[in-house]
């Protein structure tokens, strides 16, 4: 299963190059999302078919939020809700069971309309651009758009669960 985790991040396109996906960079992704933060996994017949992970950072201003989520869904799965209901679900996890997390951030690239309309479907907004952020090779940058969500529960003593209870 982590061969294709590693596939489908590779597949993805996402900010990192295939060749810095490794064993090493998996076991940290991992770890860091199990232990601080969340990570949900969508399979199917046990395939991987999408992923959403996030956790804060270990430093103490940034620690109500976790920063650079990614959401992925192999490209073959795209349309089918896949990654809609991985990141309501993963929204839904910070808003009921992590009232320490403020804000969710992430990136998205600037010229991918599909995946901005996704986010601010989901309630994230748009926070600006981040002129060439993104070294794609020597000479050549991406623009991404800074992403966040708020989560509407933070501060509170628990979660509320969806039906209203504490």
């Amino acid at each position: 299963m982590i061969n294709n985790l590693n596939l489908l991040l590779a597949r993805e396109g996402v900010q990192i190059s295939e060749n810095e996906i490794d064993r090493g960079y998996i076991t940290q992704l991992l770890t860091l999302s199990i232990e601080n933060g969340r990570i949900l996994i969508a399979t199917i017949s046990r395939e991987i078919m999408g992923k959403i992970h996030g956790y804060p950072q270990k430093i103490h201003a940034f620690q109500h939020m976790p920063t650079d989520v990614k959401t992925l869904v192999d490209p073959d799965s795209h349309g089918k809700g896949i990654g809609r209901k991985l990141f309501g679900n993963f929204l839904d996890k910070v808003q009921y069971e992590m009232p320490f997390i403020k804000r969710i951030e992430l990136y998205t690239r600037e010229h991918n309309d599909c995946n901005l309309r996704f986010y601010s479907n989901l309630g994230c907004i748009n926070e600006g651009r981040q002129k060439d952020k993104m070294l794609i090779t020597e000479s050549q940058f991406e623009t991404p758009l800074h992403m966040a969500w708020f989560n509407p529960n933070y501060g509170t003593q628990k979660g509320k669960s969806k039906n209203g209870s504490v």
